[in-house]
């Protein structure tokens, strides 16, 4: 890894709490790898099996879902700092199910998730932060996921307006937004 990507990696919550030091030898150790992508350019297809789990290091993905008739669905987006393909990633042979696409310019640092998953055999501390700091990020994603459905689940716009306002209010911890 280059050092301008070692910069980048630094600000990635999946790296928190793990020094610069470390870093450089974690990211040799996971085999990670960045790669680089145009506007348009599909980072994954809803076809492919996902070995790798994508960190959006600059730029912005969109994850698509495209049904039998044609019709596109933009499912989510990822700035900065967020996962896309873990899901995919951790089912194993399955294949992807959505397209990932960037939406502008993007840069995506790739980990290999089996080198996450399985501690190597320095028993670096290190591989155990990461491991976890990869669980919290999981997690975040489920309840933004959760935060989702509730909102969908709603019959009606008012609803689902009420919904989404009663969830900024409670992220603020007052009734007023």
């Amino acid at each position: 890894m280059m050092g301008s990507d070692l910069k980048a990696a630094a600000g990635l919550p999946l790296f928190r709490g793990i020094s610069e030091t470390d870093r450089a030898a974690l990211l040799g150790c996971l085999k990670t790898y960045s790669r680089s992508y145009k506007k348009g350019e599909y980072i994954l297809l809803e076809q492919d099996h996902v070995q790798d789990v994508g960190i959006v290091q600059g730029g912005i993905v969109h994850m698509r879902k495209e049904d039998v008739w044609g019709h596109l669905t933009l499912l989510a987006y990822m700035g900065p700092g967020e996962l896309f393909g873990e899901t995919s990633a951790l089912c194993g042979e399955q294949a992807s199910r959505v397209s990932f696409l960037a939406a502008e310019d993007t840069e995506v640092l790739f980990l290999p998730l089996d080198h996450v998953l399985t501690p190597c055999k320095k028993q670096c501390d290190f591989h155990a932060v990461v491991s976890r700091n990869l669980c919290t990020m999981l997690g975040e994603n489920n309840l933004r996921l959760m935060e989702k459905i509730e909102i969908a689940a709603k019959a009606s716009l008012r609803e689902k307006i009420l919904a989404y306002l009663s969830i900024q209010a409670q992220r603020q911890g007052s009734k007023y937004i």
